[in-house]
């Protein structure tokens, strides 16, 4: 009877005894995410420590999440026209033939001010007289391909 009362105390223990997803203990920190990127931060380690094997990464200490990196960006293979830019009040995207891609406008704090569509369009006209003077990032998104555009909104 002891035997099957312990089992059923430690029962709990062995179903829940490891998370194999990555989880973070800290004093103090927070996630912030703009479109498709997130950053999380943790502040109050004292430890740092990386154990490795042939298979498995032990971190201690610094928050961190799985780490991946792109290094290539394939440009629309369309000759595009993005006029006029400085602009005042609204900004036009030509392309010499007809696409289907998302047109995403950052600040440069990355938040995404304007978000449109091209669907099966050659020519966009997004408003720019909304935003504050400053610079801006314009993306271009098909499904396999994307540009970028340093774009200056004065007055």
């Amino acid at each position: 009877m002891k035997k099957l009362l312990l089992i059923l105390l430690c029962l709990p223990f062995i179903g829940f005894g490891q998370v194999l997803a990555p989880s973070l203990v800290s004093s103090s920190g927070n996630t912030f995410s703009s479109g498709n990127i997130i950053m999380d931060f943790s502040l109050g380690e004292v430890v740092i420590t990386t154990n490795l094997n042939s298979s498995n990464i032990l971190t201690q200490g610094f928050h961190q999440e799985i780490l991946k990196v792109t290094t290539q960006v394939v440009n629309i293979d369309i000759k595009t026209k993005v006029f006029p830019n400085p602009t005042t009040s609204s900004l036009t995207i030509e392309l010499d033939k007809k696409i289907s891609a998302e047109l995403l406008v950052y600040d440069i704090k990355g938040r995404v001010v304007i978000k449109d569509k091209l669907k099966n369009e050659n020519t966009k006209t997004l408003n720019f007289g909304i935003l504050k003077q400053g610079n801006y990032l314009l993306y271009i998104n098909t499904s396999d391909q994307q540009s970028i555009y340093k774009i200056q909104k004065i007055r």
